[in-house]
């Protein structure tokens, strides 16, 4: 979907509740909104999501969201494009075609680093992958399949295989459980973060999640190439 450039301030009326910083005060509107959305999705789900409760979480007239993204389904698009998007995008940056000297355990640091910041950062992510993409009939699942986690199951295991055939991970590796190997180690302990804060005590701050990458990193690369 292409992405609307325009931008706009909302109006001396604009609705907001108690306690919620004006749009103005953010980064702009449109981001407001997209941040919003990403939130009450996580919450309650899509289907009965309202512009207007959209609009009142982000502090804008509901007009903006017209504005922005032409309708509900217009601003679903961007929002999945903003949350999932962009990891692709870096994940792509990190895994793509390097040269001969490029090492697969940097590439591996770089990649654990990218997808635990960005999930940290927006912790309303996986919320909204269970919700929306993995539970049966999640709307946004199709989407999810065509246009991002298929170029995942492109890069990581092409990164894998050139690893293999450049003798830095062992010769009997299988890029495809490798994989998925390495997206549960990094990606379940944030879908499960509710749980693990809680049964092990555990805080997901800077000095926990750098501690999480070090060891996943480890565990991973040992695995691979020993």
């Amino acid at each position: 979907m292409a992405e609307i450039s325009r931008r706009a301030t909302p109006g001396p009326g604009a609705s907001r509740p108690p306690g919620r910083p004006a749009a103005a005060n953010r980064t702009d509107a449109r981001d407001a909104l997209l941040e919003a959305t990403g939130r009450l999705i996580a919450e309650t789900g899509a289907s009965d999501l309202s512009v207007r409760r959209i609009a009142a979480e982000a502090g804008v007239s509901p007009a903006m969201v017209h504005y922005y993204f032409g309708d509900k389904d217009g601003l679903y698009e961007a929002m999945l494009e903003r949350a999932v998007g962009r990891i692709v995008s870096r994940v792509q940056g990190v895994a793509g075609p390097g040269d001969a000297s490029d090492s697969g355990r940097d590439a591996i640091a770089d990649l654990l680093k990218v997808l635990t910041s960005t999930l940290s950062e927006d912790p309303w992510i996986p919320t909204l992958m269970v919700r929306e993409v993995l539970a049966e009939g999640g709307r946004f699942r199709e989407r999810f399949i065509a246009d991002y986690a298929s170029r995942m199951a492109e890069l990581l295991p092409a990164l894998m295989r050139h690893e293999v055939e450049r003798r830095r991970f062992r010769d009997d590796l299988d890029p495809q459980l490798a994989f998925l190997s390495f997206m549960g180690m990094t990606v379940f302990p944030f879908v499960l973060r509710p749980v693990i804060e809680r049964v092990l005590g555990v805080g997901y701050d800077e000095e926990f999640l750098q501690r999480f990458a070090a060891h996943t990193q480890r565990l991973f690369v040992e695995g691979v190439t020993s």
